[in-house]
């Protein structure tokens, strides 16, 4: 039974790597991961094939995944994105896909409803769902439009495929402006650099890192939610490319996000995982939901906890045809790619950090099955890097 499928996994980071753990621990079977170049964190592994595309286009990617199920007529493959710009494709090429891999995903009409900031808010408006205070801004008047909440303030792209295949000086995942004039120049500057989409400029919920939550949930075919897992945000990596990551969580539990999601899954008939970010505003005492992203976070092994297996829901529905049961996150512990050191100084819940300290750690890259000295190597000098980046850029 264990042997009918193999993950593709497109996407060669700590998510990847993460996905590829979970199918190994659960299921004894090696991921085929692919990426565009190789990556310690997938490329010195004893339960990952890595494959490259040189020069990747999408047209070259399809191509290549069509000629790479001819090697495997008598599997299903699986085919996982963990990162937007895979994911998009994968979406945009379903209908062709699907004829060759179990794709478990939403349709190319649900993507486009969703994953912009705008049909994302209209959404949770719909539904009856908190969300920050928005305007949505372009090229065109960026420059003209009436920021109507006070500085602070907070602004995103909108088009996140778009957004990773350029550079400028200052770019980040997420910008925070403290005043007009800074939001202008950035403005000037990531428009000049070649986006052309929309910009979402909101209001800043007040709060820490550990005001920060993640929601995951995997719907079915009927966009019945069969299994939510809520995690708890310690703190967020730091740098201008990885601002929004989280580095260290722990599992919660909250119904009320998690019946708020259901509404939007419903609303919207998604399939598949759901990843939800969303943040507690200490002054209004609510919750505010920021995105949805169309796959499994980058983050995903927090849902490990107490062995549970996050991947079942999906591998039963779309592997085996199994659609009579729930499941269940279980246990808590601390999923964390820093050092517990940085944890206890810049984590400024002495509280949460108290919490912290008594659950098992649990780092996703470090895994005894897998271990290899060259690995360890890069495993440690990540962590050391981690240490770098918070001295550099905490504030």
């Amino acid at each position: 039974m264990n042997n009918e499928f193999i993950p593709v996994i497109l996407g060669i980071d700590v998510g990847a790597y993460s996905v590829a753990r979970t199918i190994y621990e659960h299921y004894k079977i090696k991921s085929i991961v692919i990426g565009k170049y190789t990556y310690w964190m997938t490329k010195y592994s004893k339960i990952t094939d890595v494959l490259t595309i040189d020069n990747m286009t999408e047209e070259k990617l399809i191509n290549f995944l069509i000629e790479l199920k001819s090697k495997y007529e008598d599997k299903k493959l699986l085919l996982f994105g963990c990162s937007e710009d895979y994911v998009e494709i994968i979406i945009r090429n379903k209908d062709k896909l699907s004829e060759y891999y179990v794709v478990p995903t939403i349709d190319y009409d649900t993507l486009v409803k969703v994953s912009s900031k705008e049909g994302f808010y209209d959404i949770c408006e719909k539904v009856g769902i908190n969300y920050p205070k928005t305007i949505v801004v372009d090229k065109n008047n960026y420059d003209k439009t009436k920021i109507s909440f006070k500085c602070p303030f907070i602004a995103k792209v909108s088009n996140k495929a778009m957004y990773q295949r350029l550079s400028f000086e200052g770019k980040e995942k997420v910008f925070l402006f403290k005043s007009l004039d800074d939001y202008k120049e950035m403005m000037k500057r990531l428009f000049a650099s070649g986006y052309d989409d929309t910009v979402v400029v909101q209001e800043y919920i007040k709060g820490t890192d550990a005001n920060m939550r993640v929601l995951t949930c995997f719907a079915d075919q009927n966009s019945n939610v069969i299994f939510s897992s809520v995690g708890k945000v310690l703190l967020e990596e730091k740098g201008p490319d990885v601002t929004g990551n989280y580095s260290a969580i722990y599992n919660t539990e909250d119904e009320k996000i998690v019946e708020a999601a259901k509404k939007f899954i419903k609303e919207t008939r998604y399939v598949g995982y759901a990843n939800f970010d969303i943040k507690y505003d200490d002054d209004t005492k609510e919750f505010y939901f920021f995105e949805v992203n169309v796959r499994l976070g980058r983050s995903n092994f927090y849902m490990g906890a107490g062995n549970t297996n996050y991947l079942a829901p999906l591998v039963d529905t779309f592997i085996y045809d199994i659609h009579d049961k729930t499941y269940k996150q279980e246990g808590c512990e601390l999923y964390s790619i820093i050092p517990f050191s940085i944890i206890k100084k810049y984590c400024k819940d002495k509280e949460l950090v108290k919490v912290a300290k008594k659950l098992k750690k649990n780092n996703p890259l470090d895994y005894k099955k897998d271990f290899s000295l060259k690995r360890k190597y890069y495993i440690v000098g990540a962590l050391i890097n981690h240490i770098r980046k918070f001295r550099k850029y905490y504030e």
